[in-house]
């Protein structure tokens, strides 16, 4: 599930959109932040969806959308020319305040393993963290893992769907995936850097 390796494709067809935004003078900071309510509404979904199950099929939308804005803000960026250190800052924080705020909610849905959702999100963190610290160190930001953001967002939305069709059972699954593939991409980033860094 490493799907930054088609993050370039997707990037291209993105282009008449952040022509667009370019136009209308859309700051790219705006663009980062923007991700952030619609991670936090994607995670009141999560938390509404044993009273009001169809919310469940708002998530994958909302999972596309974060991702979208993601990509959307270093294209704008560089289109732009508006790259700066403070950007890079908004991305590192929003990501993982949006990472929390859609994965952490299903801590509590009936059905889930709060304790292993839960341990799954910290092992998100932590991979990033990585990612980040081979960055710091003097190499090159990391991105690389079995389950990378784009990844974990993809098996949310899977199982928000899986959860609507099957029920709240769905989730079992949920956490235990989450975690043994999150703590494998912990172990592949650090695997990587302290390789890289040598």
């Amino acid at each position: 599930m490493d799907l930054y390796r088609s993050k370039a494709a997707i990037v291209g067809g993105l282009t008449p959109l952040v022509d667009v935004l370019a136009r209308r003078g859309v700051a790219p900071d705006a663009v980062t932040l923007a991700a952030i309510p619609v991670a936090v509404i994607g995670g009141f979904c999560l938390l509404l969806s044993p009273l009001v199950p169809p919310v469940l099929l708002a998530v994958p939308i909302i999972v596309a959308a974060r991702l979208v804005l993601n990509l959307l803000d270093g294209a704008l960026a560089r289109s732009t020319g508006r790259i700066h250190p403070r950007g890079e800052l908004y991305n590192e924080v929003g990501d993982r305040i949006c990472d929390v705020a859609l994965i952490a909610p299903v801590a509590f849905l009936p059905g889930a393993d709060g304790r292993l959702v839960l341990l799954g999100v910290v092992g998100s963190l932590m991979a990033s963290f990585v990612g980040v610290a081979v960055r710091a160190a003097g190499g090159e930001r990391l991105y690389r893992g079995v389950l990378s953001k784009p990844g974990r967002m993809i098996l949310l939305a899977v199982f928000a769907v899986a959860a609507f069709v099957g029920g709240p059972a769905a989730w079992g699954w949920f956490g235990p995936i989450l975690l043994a593939g999150t703590s494998l991409t912990f172990v592949d980033r650090l695997a990587t850097g302290i390789r890289r860094l040598a």
